[in-house]
């Protein structure tokens, strides 16, 4: 049994709301820690409009060595703080808001059985279930998390000598004064429209694949008395919910890393910063100056990440959650 979302099974493990924000939040943090230089890798590739010769970085591997080599093995986490506090606000919000969500969901369908309306037990179309809960519980972390996601694609952005950013602070006052409150919150659009979907077919995803290979990643618990997701349970549907959720809405990613740095002077020696009116002004540019690929670029670094980083959340958050679950049991033994 997956403690990923509310179930009539989950209420044996009796953990609660803050549990699962608690679970959610350092399941991001830590994943953050770890996969900081590929989404260094992602941006810069996403971020670079010229193509062919002219383009500064040919691919992945090119990238991290001149990384290091240019601005030394340490730019590859730029930008880390900003992308903690994006990494453990969203996780928060999110896992947050799609327990809340899939709670209420099993709620509606307790009331609607209690009226001879449907039946109690767990719906069988879950996986759709959670897709939807946990497209709402993207749109709400995204909320949450979008201006540090602004600065920190900002600071993964700049040349390290030429910032224009010294600081997590330094860059939010200057962001301020650029645009005021609306400044945080550039690319909204194509941001809820990609992570809204993307969070939900996740969840929708990990929930198919630990329903189909239910009895392959689920083992009996002595200590919960329950079956609980395997390690290697979570670790692989989490990695295959993240591939198959990121190819569905990745050129929506790209567009959004392009507005966040829309017109800004920042990239001086990284090639050409052009600027958009909006979203589907920008969608346009791409495709006419680098055709439908650019809408793709550093997707090679981007599905490493998604995969690694999906199955690492899903685990540890299973395994968080699985740990605070214990506590329960050791009190009542």
């Amino acid at each position: 049994m997956s403690l990923v979302g509310y179930s009539k099974k989950k209420q044996q493990s009796q953990l609660t709301a803050w549990d699962h924000t608690l679970a959610g939040g350092l399941s991001g943090g830590i994943g953050r820690l770890i996969l900081q230089p590929l989404d260094v890798a992602k941006i810069r590739m996403q971020l670079q409009v010229e193509a062919r010769q002219a383009r500064k970085y040919s691919g992945l591997f090119n990238l991290i060595l001149q990384m290091g080599r240019e601005e030394g093995v340490r730019s590859l986490w730029k930008g880390h703080v900003s992308a903690q506090l994006l990494s453990i606000s969203y996780g928060i919000s999110s896992f947050g808001a799609f327990e809340v969500f899939t709670k209420l969901s099993y709620q509606r369908r307790l009331q609607r059985a209690n009226s001879g309306k449907g039946k109690e037990g767990d719906s069988k179309y879950k996986p759709l279930e959670h897709f939807v809960c946990g497209s709402l519980g993207g749109c709400v972390g995204t909320l949450t998390s979008l201006p540090f996601d602004v600065i920190r694609t900002r600071m993964v952005a700049q040349p390290e000598g030429n910032k224009m950013y010294l600081s997590v602070r330094d860059a939010a006052a200057k962001l301020h004064a650029e645009g005021g409150f609306r400044a945080f919150y550039k690319g909204l659009v194509p941001t809820l429209a990609a992570i809204g979907p993307q969070t939900g077919l996740q969840f929708g995803f990990y929930t198919l694949f630990t329903q189909i290979l239910e009895s392959l990643v689920t083992a009996h618990d002595d200590l919960l008395k329950h079956e609980v997701m395997t390690s290697f349970g979570s670790l692989f549907c989490g990695a295959l919910a993240g591939l198959s959720s990121k190819l569905s809405v990745y050129p929506l990613d790209t567009i959004k890393k392009r507005l966040q740095i829309s017109g800004w002077q920042g990239r001086q020696g990284l090639g050409t910063t052009p600027s958009y009116s909006g979203t589907l002004h920008c969608a346009r540019d791409v495709v006419a100056r680098e055709g439908l690929h650019g809408l793709y670029k550093g997707m090679g670094p981007a599905l490493v990440k998604a995969a690694v980083a999906s199955s690492l959340n899903f685990w540890l958050y299973e395994h968080i959650c699985y740990l605070l679950a214990l506590r329960f049991s050791l009190d009542t033994s």
